[in-house]
Parts: structure tokens; sequence; C-alpha cells
């Protein structure tokens, strides 16, 4: 057997022990940064983790804090997964793209056939802010959720808050902060984003 070939093998064998799953074909860069609960990381076939990435799964009792990702998926390096208590879900065939940070609070849920630019962030939690006498970090949060569904581009330097659905087929353009639901099949920009227009 070739060495490069079996040296392949043995990583994935090592990571397929650590991790929930990870399907046939997938490459998790050794360089990777896998750290936290491994065993609920679940990765599809032919999945590509690339090196400096880190994927990070809170060391809670809650089976909720999970990092899923669907067949063909790719994140690129460093990019960041962190799902702090939530569950942080990405379809098929989707890309998320170097220096993006996907955060996992309230749930985030990516669908198939998306891509992420670079320097996106995705936050799925809000602090509170009705009493001023409290510190924010001791106000109750929101928890929403965020969802992104088939077939989304969105462009570098994008920001999505929490409580948003982003709709299937529709493009945010680069820089845009997304505060509230976007259409299908719709183009938005802007801070706060507005739409431009719809696809034709």
């Amino acid at each position: 057997m070739n060495p490069k070939l079996f040296l392949k093998w043995l990583v994935w064998r090592y990571q397929k022990s650590q991790l929930g799953t990870i399907g046939e074909f997938s490459n998790v860069s050794i360089l990777a940064d896998i750290r936290g609960d491994k065993k609920n990381i679940f990765l599809g076939d032919n999945v590509t983790i690339c090196k400096y990435a880190t994927l990070e799964v809170d060391l809670s009792k809650s089976d909720k804090s999970k990092i899923i990702i669907g067949d063909n998926t790719l994140i690129s390096s460093f990019a960041i997964l962190r799902t702090y208590g939530g569950t942080i879900q990405i379809g098929n065939s989707s890309f998320v793209n170097s220096f993006s940070v996907l955060y996992g609070h309230g749930d985030l849920i990516i669908g198939n056939g998306c891509l992420i630019a670079p320097q996106v962030t995705i936050v799925p939690v809000n602090y509170g802010l009705q009493d001023r006498d409290i510190p924010f970090r001791q106000q109750s949060p929101t928890l929403k959720g965020i969802i992104i569904e088939d077939d989304v581009w969105i462009g570098a330097g994008v920001t999505i808050l929490d409580g948003c659905t982003i709709g299937k087929g529709s493009v945010i353009g680069a820089g845009a902060v997304v505060t509230k639901n976007v259409e299908p099949y719709s183009i938005v920009g802007g801070i706060p984003a507005k739409k431009i227009r719809m696809r034709e």
C-alpha cells in the first residue's frame, strides 16, 4: 500500500474512533482544531475540514450541543464553529469560507447548497439589555435561533443576528447586517439589510 494513503487511512480510523461519526471519504486535517465533546460531532460522506478550522462542542451534559455536517460540505481553513450549548447543523454540498464564525447558542440550521463567503458572522443569541443596573452578561439572553434555507449565497463580511430566517435561493450582499427575515429568492444588502430586488 502507498505509505501516504496508508497514513491517511490511519488518521481517518483514529478520527472515526474520536468523533460521533465520520463518513466515507471524509477528510479532517490533522491540523484542524477539534475540541470539546467530540462524540457530538457528526460528519457525513466526503466532508472536508481544512487545516486550522475549529469545531468545538461544549463539554456539557446536554445532547443538544452538537455539530452535524452533511455530505460533500467543506469547512475552510480558519473557519470557527462553536456550539455554546446549541446545535449547528449544515446540510449537503455547502461551503463555509475562511475566517467565518458560526455560533450555535439558540441553534443554527443551514440548508443544502449554501455558500458562505469569508468573514461571515452568524450569531443565534442576543444579550438582554432591559435593566441598566444589571451587566449584559447577567441578563437573560434571547435564543430564537437562525435558519438559512437551501441554496443561499451569503457575501463576504455579512453579519446575521438572532431570530432570522433566510429564505431559499436568496442573496445577502457583502457587508450586510441581517436583523430580520429575508424573503426567498430576494437580494438584500446594507445596514440594516433591506431588499434590493427579487431574483429574476
